[in-house]
């Protein structure tokens, strides 16, 4: 018997029923009364409490499962397709907030017709050569391409957080299943107007579960709009941010390749280009041709449901707090964002269905 299911009245009994019977109506499933060898009607670790409202006959013994990417893929979202990739190309993935400046480096490292710039609303990939004397510097294939992820940055007037962190795990799933490798992450901070905020270091967090610690030993942290900042404000800003709020992600003790780097983006083409440069860099030096960021690892190879992994969890924990500090409003613009809140916290909810379908292998 299963102990963590918890069925403690009949509806979430006949809710169960209901799962077997949608997902065993399909002719590809195999259907058997009782397992050779099992006694008592122990059908495919069904709980015993299940058995007096279940036919036997609905409980499959084989189910197909689907692959991570189908989990969590909807109708159109932005992925790196077979055809547009190389053996040797190597992909960056930028984030940062809204508004922090994550579309410069891609608008200044090349132009767009050399880019080949793949549009898509909040989420886009660019595909850019990689100078021959880059290539050679940095030991890398000669034909080889960097692929830049812009990705949509929370707190998003039009996505929602939830729904902005499952593009990105979409886009991440499709292309290592094509064996695109993450060569390292640029994660862009504006350092004017505003200092860091609460919200911000909550982002930062997200931020580090996507990558995990071997994610974060690829990670460049590049400051935006120096050329807005007063003199003196800037500096400042920068030691704060490497004193008291990107400490761990500088230090990153957890790991042995090493620690994120911290660089200011100006906003000139030589600056963005010196930024994936580092990344290059990093990549000689390591003799590894990319990493598995810790989203990717949780989704593909331990085969985590999307709401599962630590990002996931890390940012319902944000919205739950977030929900906390809010509180109750008669405003309608007030009651609006704490419906959006709770609907997001929901999305990052395992629902009692899929749990159900995990446990007994239909999913």
């Amino acid at each position: 018997m299963h102990s963590n299911l918890n069925l403690t009245h009949r509806g979430s009994l006949v809710a169960v029923k209901h799962v077997l019977e949608t997902y065993t109506s399909s002719s590809f499933f195999t259907r058997q009364r009782e397992m050779p060898g099992h006694k008592n009607g122990a059908f495919l670790g069904v709980p015993q409490q299940l058995l007096p409202i279940i036919p036997t006959s609905l409980i499959p013994i084989s189910m197909p499962r689907k692959s991570a990417l189908d989990r969590i893929r909807k109708q159109g979202d932005t992925v790196l397709k077979a055809n547009e990739l190389r053996p040797d190309d190597i992909v960056i993935p930028i984030m940062g907030q809204t508004g922090a400046g994550k579309s410069t480096v891609s608008n200044l490292c090349w132009t767009r017709d050399e880019a080949g710039a793949k549009t898509a609303e909040k989420l886009a990939h660019y595909i850019m050569p990689i100078p021959t004397h880059w290539a050679t510097r940095y030991h890398i294939g000669a034909h080889c391409r960097v692929v830049l992820l812009d990705t949509p940055g929370f707190d998003d007037t039009q996505l929602s957080d939830s729904e902005i962190l499952r593009r990105i795990a979409v886009w991440l799933v499709a292309s290592y299943g094509l064996n695109a490798k993450v060569a390292g992450i640029v994660y862009v901070h504006p350092i004017y107007p505003g200092r860091m905020t609460h919200n911000d270091c909550s982002n930062v967090k997200v931020f580090q579960r996507i990558c995990g610690d071997a994610g974060l030993s690829k990670v460049i942290l590049a400051t935006t709009r120096w050329n807005l900042c007063p003199a003196g404000t800037g500096e400042k800003r920068e030691e704060e941010l490497v004193k008291t709020f990107w400490t761990n992600l500088l230090q990153n003790p957890q790991s042995a390749d090493g620690k994120a780097k911290m660089m200011r983006l100006q906003n000139t083409t030589n600056s963005a280009r010196e930024i994936v440069k580092a990344i290059l860099e990093k990549m000689a030096q390591s003799k590894i041709n990319g990493v598995i960021l810790s989203l990717q690892e949780q989704l593909v190879i331990r085969n985590k449901r999307f709401q599962q992994t630590e990002a996931a969890k890390e940012l319902r924990s944000k919205l739950e707090e977030l929900l906390n500090e809010t509180g109750s409003s008669s405003s309608e613009d007030r009651r609006g964002r704490l419906r959006s809140i709770a609907q997001q916290i929901g999305e990052l909810k395992i629902p009692l269905g899929m749990r159900i379908k995990m446990i007994l292998g239909l999913d």
